[in-house]
C-alpha cells in the first residue's frame, strides 16, 4: 500500500489531456504549463491532478516528502527512480546510453510492477550519469 505525505503543489497548465496522467512526472514546457516528461526527462513534479488540455492541475513539486508515482518498470524498493520513456518512473540507469545527466525523482519507499502506483521520497534532484 502506497503511504503520502504531502507537501507543496503548485498549479501548473496542461500542455495536452492530461485526464489519465495521474502521478505521471512532469517538466515545464512553456510558462505556466506543464508536459509529461520523456526519458531522463528534467522533472519537476510529479501530476497530482487530471486537467484537459489548457486546464489546471496540481503538481507536487516539494522535495523530502512521500509521494505516489506510476512505475513505468520494475522499482524494487531503495531504487532511485528517473523518467522513463512515457512519464512514468523507472529504476535510475548508470551510465546510460542517454544524456550523461538527468534529474532523479527519488528512492522509492515501495515497490511496484510496470503500471502500478508506488510511494517515492522525492527529490527532483540534477543526478550524473
Amino acid at each position: 500500500m502506497s503511504t503520502e505525505s504531502f507537501g507543496v503543489k503548485q498549479s501548473f497548465k496542461a500542455a495536452a489531456d492530461y485526464s489519465d496522467s495521474q502521478y505521471y512526472l512532469m517538466y515545464i514546457s512553456a510558462a505556466n504549463t506543464v508536459t509529461v516528461c520523456g526519458a531522463e526527462g528534467l522533472v519537476i513534479g510529479i501530476m497530482y491532478g487530471k486537467p484537459e488540455i489548457n486546464t489546471y492541475g496540481d503538481v507536487l513539486t516539494a522535495c523530502g516528502v512521500i509521494a505516489k508515482c506510476k512505475a513505468g518498470g520494475t522499482v524494487a524498493v531503495g531504487n532511485i527512480v528517473e523518467s522513463g520513456a512515457s512519464g512514468t518512473a523507472v529504476a535510475f540507469t548508470y551510465l546510460s546510453d542517454g544524456p550523461t545527466e538527468t534529474y532523479a525523482v527519488g528512492r522509492a519507499v515501495t515497490a511496484a510492477a510496470t503500471g502500478g502506483i508506488f510511494s517515492v521520497l522525492t527529490s527532483f534532484a540534477l543526478a550524473g550519469k
